[in-house]
Order: C-alpha cells, then sequence, then structure tokens
C-alpha cells in the first residue's frame, strides 16, 4: 500500500527582483538530473558560463566527485547511466558558422570520478567506432543491457568525415553492441529501411523498426528476434507505433490509429495478432510513453489540455508513485527522469505554465520528496502569467485546441493581443512554460496560441487536413482562435499583433496577407515566405523524401505555391512587419528572408529587420535572444 507522499523542501534564497526580459531570455542553469542505477549518484547536466558541463554528485552527502572542463568546441548533450560507475555522453559540437550546439551522433564515456574518458564514437574518426562497415557514424544508444556490465545496444547510421550521411539514397542503420569503455562495436542487426527508429525486447534483441521510404512512405518492419530477416508488417507504419514489449515479450504495447482518428493505446499478441484496446480519447493521442527503464513501459503522458497520465496496471508500484507525485504536485506537469534498478530512489521533474522545472529526489520507502535543483532559479513561478486551455470549433467543423496567457494581475479583458502560430507545421502548443509567451504576458499583453489543422497528435486526418492548406484553412483556423479571443472579450480588436517563429514565422506574415484588417502588425521569425523557393534552398530538399513531401504538403501546382508564399502577396498587406533571421539557417534558410524583402522593396513597403550572423533555425545566443525579445516588444508597442 502506498503510504501519503511528503514534501521535505528545501529552497535556497532567491531575488525579491522582478523578472526581466533579460532574465527571460536566459538558458537554464541546470537542464536534467539523473540517479545512477544504484543510487549512489546523480549526473547534472549545468549551464556554466553559456556552456553545458556534467557534474556529478553523491546522494549520501551531495558532494561533487568530479565535473567536466568546459570547452570550446563541444559539450554534453543527452547522456544515459549505463551501469552504476559509468555514462555515456551524446556529444555537441559547438563552433564553426553556428552559435546553436549541433549534435553529431558522437559518443563520450566517463565514470562519476572523471576516470576512463574516451570518445567511443565519431564521425571524424573511423578508427574509434570499427563497425562492419568500416567508418564511423551517427550513433544513438538504444539498450541499457541489465546483465551486461560492459556493452550496450546502439543504432549507427553510416557517415563520411564530415558529418554527411555517406548516400542520401543509400543509408545504412544498423544495431550494434557497443563496448562502453573502449568503443568496440559488434554488428548485430542492419535495417531494411532508412530515416529509422528500432524498437528492442526485453532480451536486447531488435523486433521492430520503422522509416522513411524515398517518396515519404512509412513503412514498420518486424523480426522473431531469431535471425536477420525482417518482414513487412501488417500495420501501417504511420498509424501504428510500437512503443514497448510486454516483460514476457509475447506482446507489444503500441499506439494505433483507427481510420485517421487520434491513435489509441492497444496490446498487441504478437502470436494471435489479437488487440486489446487500453486507452482512447477522441480528442487527442497519447503524447509519450512512461517507462521504468529504456523499454519497460507503465503507462502513458496525455495532452488533450493539460497534462495528465493514464496507467497501464494499477497494481504496479511505480504507477501507485508516480499518481501519488501527481496528486502532491496537484497542477504540475510530473515526470520520472531516472530510477535506481530497485525502484527506491528515483528523480522527479515538475514543471508547469508558470514554472521552467525544478528537480526533487524522492525516496518510495519514505514517500518523501527532496528538493535538488530549480532549472531557472531567477524565475518566480508566483509572478508569471498563468495560461488556460480552450476549445473551438471552426466554421467547417474541425475542433481545435488552444491556450490562452493572461497578464498576470489583469482583469483579462479588453487587452492588447500577440496570436502566436507554432512552428512545424507538424507540431503542437502544449500546456507548459515558454520565455517568449511570458516575456509578452510580463508586458501586459494577452498571447492567443492555437493546434491549428496539420498539426501533430489529433489523428492522422487532423494533420492530412492541412496538406495544401499552409496559406488557406491552417491561417483560417488561427484566425478563428484570435475570433474566439475577440468575441470572449479577452482581445481588443483593434490591438491585435501576430508573431511566430519558423511556420509560425510564415504564418504570422501569411496571415496579416490574408486577413489584413484583423492584424496590426506581423513577427516573421525564422520563417519561410517563398514556397516554390522551400524546393531549390534548404535543408528540406535535401532529404531523401524531401521532395515527395513538399509535393505532398504544398501541391505540384506552382501557381497554387506562389497563391500561398507571401513574397508573391505582399501588395495585400496593412500590417507593420518586422523580419527576424538568422543567416546560416538551413531549414527555413536566409534565402527565404531576402526574397520578401526584395518583394517589399519592390513595391517600398516599409519593415523592420534584424539578421544575425552564426545563428541558425531560431537564435541561441542569449545576448541575440534578449535583443530579439527588446525589439520585439518595442515594435509591437509602436504598433498596437
Amino acid at each position: 500500500m502506498i503510504k501519503p507522499l511528503l514534501l521535505a523542501v528545501a529552497f535556497c534564497c532567491l531575488s525579491a527582483q522582478a523578472v526581466t526580459v533579460a532574465d527571460l531570455a536566459k538558458h537554464p542553469e541546470f537542464y536534467n538530473v539523473k540517479i545512477s542505477p544504484d543510487g549512489k549518484h546523480l549526473a547534472i547536466l549545468v549551464n556554466k558560463d553559456n556552456h553545458k558541463t556534467l557534474a556529478f554528485m553523491r546522494t549520501k552527502d551531495y558532494q561533487i566527485t568530479y565535473a567536466l572542463s568546459n570547452s570550446s568546441d563541444q559539450q554534453p548533450g543527452q547522456y544515459y547511466w549505463v551501469n552504476n560507475e559509468r555514462v555515456l555522453i551524446q556529444i555537441e559540437r559547438i563552433g564553426g558558422s553556428l552559435e546553436q550546439p549541433r549534435d553529431y551522433g558522437e559518443i563520450y564515456g566517463i565514470n562519476y570520478d572523471g576516470s576512463k574518458q574516451a570518445l567511443l564514437n565519431s564521425y571524424k574518426s573511423p578508427g574509434l567506432a570499427r563497425s562492419n562497415y568500416g567508418q564511423g557514424g551517427y550513433t544513438q544508444l538504444l539498450y541499457r543491457l541489465p546483465e551486461d556490465e560492459r556493452n550496450v545496444l546502439v543504432s549507427q547510421t553510416n557517415a563520411d568525415s564530415n558529418a554527411q550521411f555517406v548516400s542520401q539514397l543509400n543509408i545504412v542503420t544498423q544495431v550494434q553492441k557497443m563496448n562502453i569503455y573502449t568503443g568496440r562495436m559488434i554488428k548485430e542487426k542492419v535495417s531494411p529501411i532508412g530515416y529509422n527508429r528500432f524498437l528492442v525486447d526485453n532480451n536486447g534483441v531488435p523486433r521492430f523498426v520503422v522509416g522513411k521510404t524515398a517518396t515519404d512512405q512509412t513503412k514498420l518492419f518486424y523480426s522473431d528476434g531469431k535471425g536477420e530477416q525482417w518482414i513487412s508488417f501488417d500495420e501501417d507504419g504511420e498509424n501504428f507505433q510500437p512503443l514497448a514489449f510486454s516483460q514476457d515479450n509475447q506482446s507489444v504495447f503500441a499506439l494505433k490509429s483507427v481510420n485517421g482518428a487520434p491513435a489509441g493505446l492497444y496490446r498487441y499478441d504478437l502470436a494471435s495478432q489479437k488487440q486489446t484496446l487500453l486507452y482512447q480519447s477522441n480528442i487527442a493521442s497519447p503524447t509519450a510513453p512512461l517507462k521504468s527503464s529504456i523499454s519497460d513501459i507503465y503507462g502513458v503522458r496525455l495532452d488533450e489540455d493539460y497534462p495528465n497520465y493514464f496507467f497501464i496496471r494499477d497494481d504496479l508500484r511505480v504507477a501507485q508513485i508516480h499518481q501519488a507525485l501527481v496528486q502532491a504536485f496537484k497542477g504540475s506537469s510530473v515526470e520520472i527522469t531516472s530510477r535506481t534498478d530497485d525502484g527506491k530512489l528515483m528523480v522527479v521533474h515538475v514543471s508547469s505554465d508558470r514554472d521552467p522545472g525544478q528537480f526533487y529526489l524522492f525516496n518510495t520507502d519514505t514517500m518523501k520528496a527532496k528538493f535538488l535543483l530549480t532549472a531557472m532559479a531567477w524565475i518566480k513561478p508566483a509572478e508569471m502569467s498563468p495560461t488556460e486551455a480552450f476549445r473551438i470549433k471552426t466554421a467547417d467543423g474541425q475542433s481545435l485546441t488552444g491556450y490562452l496567457t493572461l497578464p498576470k494581475n489583469s482583469d483579462g479583458k479588453n487587452l492588447p493581443t500577440i496570436v502566436m502560430p507554432h512552428g512545424g507545421p507538424h507540431a503542437r502548443d502544449y500546456w507548459r512554460f515558454s520565455a517568449w509567451v511570458q516575456t509578452l504576458a510580463s508586458q501586459g499583453y494577452a498571447v492567443v496560441q492555437v493546434n491549428f489543422r496539420g498539426s501533430t497528435g489529433f489523428g492522422s486526418n487532423f494533420m492530412r487536413a492541412g496538406y495544401q492548406e499552409w496559406g488557406g484553412k491552417i491561417q483560417d483556423d488561427i484566425y478563428a482562435a484570435t475570433q474566439y479571443a475577440i468575441q470572449t472579450g479577452v482581445s481588443s480588436k483593434d490591438h491585435i499583433c501576430i508573431a511566430g517563429g519558423s511556420f509560425g514565422g510564415y504564418s504570422a506574415v501569411q496571415s496579416a496577407i490574408r486577413y489584413p484588417d484583423t492584424y496590426k502588425c506581423a513577427i516573421g521569425y525564422a520563417g519561410v515566405y517563398d514556397l516554390p523557393l522551400l524546393y531549390k534552398d534548404g535543408d528540406i530538399k535535401d532529404i531523401r523524401w524531401g521532395d515527395s513531401y513538399l509535393d505532398k504538403t504544398l501541391g505540384l501546382d506552382n501557381k497554387q505555391q506562389q497563391a500561398m508564399s507571401p513574397t508573391y502577396n505582399v501588395n495585400k498587406l496593412k500590417a507593420a512587419l518586422f523580419i527576424v533571421h538568422g543567416e546560416e539557417d538551413k531549414r527555413a534558410p536566409i534565402s527565404q528572408a531576402y526574397a520578401l524583402k526584395k518583394a517589399l522593396d519592390d513595391i517600398q513597403y516599409p519593415y523592420e529587420w534584424m539578421v544575425k550572423a552564426n545563428e541558425g533555425h531560431g537564435f541561441y545566443k542569449e545576448e541575440n535572444i534578449r535583443e530579439f525579445y527588446d525589439r520585439s516588444l518595442a515594435f509591437i508597442k509602436k504598433n498596437i
């Protein structure tokens, strides 16, 4: 029986000063905390002097045992405990033409006391990780082998010494058993398809792999685990997503979408092919599996509106504990980042719309949580603005979810408003902390976010409803959310601006063109503005299935693409414009911003301009983020 959960919190002293724009532009001080399998040490990803480093701490007295030295050209990214003493780190490279660190699939090993440090795999040095293909490549951890203290399973995609895939048309990904001290690899299995994800069973055997073809089709393959052969699985790879195996490896837990509806959680018996529905929502698909280890699932996270959880078996202790934690931290997102092999200790991450995150060490015997760290100690949740969920229906019958953030201490009426469409478009907004949203709300603006058609997480029908509607019905959905804010009395109809990044940057300018009397100003941040240009410039065209993706989502008619492109329709604008871009953006290349600039110059339409060297798809350097926030606020204030 689960005891009542008690919170033993020892918060550090915080400044009494109000949060500033500069505060909100900062990176977190602490990114993640994970506990070793034996519970004796914590590994903490820390921001030191604007670079990440990894520090190790004893749990018995919270003393630091070792911290990686800062490097000018590399830093730790994702990391994993692989036995009681050793952590594997995905290295991020710093420098070159980008402020944003990049992950090239290099793996570094280190013990908690700093011993036995080694670069185990690198795209630059094939000799470090000799695969059967005789080269290095992009490597990711797949599975910790509990009965093997010296090896793990990794997936490796072949790459050349410049970190480029050897051939976009002949990508080879394989599962390898890698020695965690030497980097030596032994081939286990080769994937039949590129751009893939593997799922291994509880014996560490690769059993499922899903990937994409050159025509942007998602394919799913299955193996009985007894040889090299893969067979095409009966279920569609796009609508059937295996998550984890049952303990006996006889069944697989999977997300399955029927007739394009939001996916349900199923248990699929591999022998009988019997499918048992465990959970289904008519609004949204489950967001992510809840795992007690890298492969063992006990539930799923749900995000219809606010974070929620479904537990597959209420009698499992880890599920009972997670339920108790959710109750103790009511109104927050509660995630278990890691736990010991015996399940007695776990690290818990708690966050919300107003809290960027806090970490606790939870003892499952005493049912007490001890406060460890807060991600951004200078952010005081009580001073942040609350975010509430809403649901609306469009004129053509689409159901949309969204979020409305109101400035703290406002009456929520007749407010100047920023509409903020998300990027993607195949992504979605969640109820969570957003520095950009909080920056705007701190200055008295309401912020409207909506999951328009084309967003992911609401079923394939909803996502496909956005195909070839980038400039049309997607923008109509954004307008519908804007009208909701006006009609409910939240927003002043004469004081509305629209701002977004990536696809949201496109939508900001396109919505200002489609609804010129609604939006008084628009901020396009890392946006695309000339859709035909996507076929010629940027990294989408370099992906094996890139052209097929563009054909599917934009349509084959060049005139239709131009009709949805702001660059070809600037004569319809009335709103003030602020164009923001990074010179090294590969997804939405700088040529997109210059194409819009030229079109505006040709008709002598005024705009503001901010371009930063060495920045990619969204700014990373704190001083650039701060300048972007400051200039955006000044631009908005001037126009609404």
